[in-house]
């Protein structure tokens, strides 16, 4: 049985974080454009990287029909599927940072990492209050708060190959 509080819930917290994404892209992009601009070699490499993170859903959402045919996952079916989306986005956000076409023409990149930043850091508190309530892991489940602690390793793992990339490319023009 589905509840219609926690389901309006989940709906109003994705509208908001809509709102603040698209308030956040035209802060972060030095033209106040919504979109970021690249060029072709990047649109190239890009393209590639949403290839690879479709692959990567594709096999992660069959692996997990098959998995669940046979026994019942330790965690809600919202956080199985949400999973899925954040692998997908961390498969193109590497990719493209490690063939350099992550960060458009247009855009401000420290305004970027300060917003990266902010947002890994607010899901990762929030997740350690529902840790802390013992509403991450209960009943042998992963509840839906995971999905924030899932986010925030998420903008911390993209953010760690941002410097990566950082450091070896400081190290390749020396």
């Amino acid at each position: 049985m589905y509840n219609i509080g926690r389901i309006l819930g989940i709906v109003t917290g994705v509208l908001i974080g809509l709102v603040i994404a698209v308030i956040m892209l035209r802060f972060v992009n030095r033209n106040k454009k919504m979109t970021a601009e690249y060029d072709e070699m990047q649109k190239l490499v890009r393209g590639r990287g949403y290839m690879y993170s479709f692959y990567t859903v594709l096999i992660y959402e069959a692996l997990m029909c098959v998995l669940s045919m046979g026994a019942e996952l330790p965690a809600e079916q919202c956080v199985i599927h949400f999973v899925a989306i954040i692998v997908g986005v961390t498969v193109h956000a590497v990719y493209c940072i490690w063939h350099n076409a992550y960060v458009g023409l247009n855009m401000n990149l420290k305004r970027y990492v300060i917003i990266m930043a902010v947002v890994s850091v607010f899901n990762l508190w929030v997740a350690f209050t529902a840790w802390r309530e013992g509403e991450l892991f209960s009943d042998g489940m992963f509840r839906a708060q995971t999905i924030n602690l899932l986010c925030g390793l998420m903008f911390a793992v993209i953010g760690m190959v941002r410097l990566v990339k950082m450091i070896i490319g400081r190290e390749e023009d020396a």
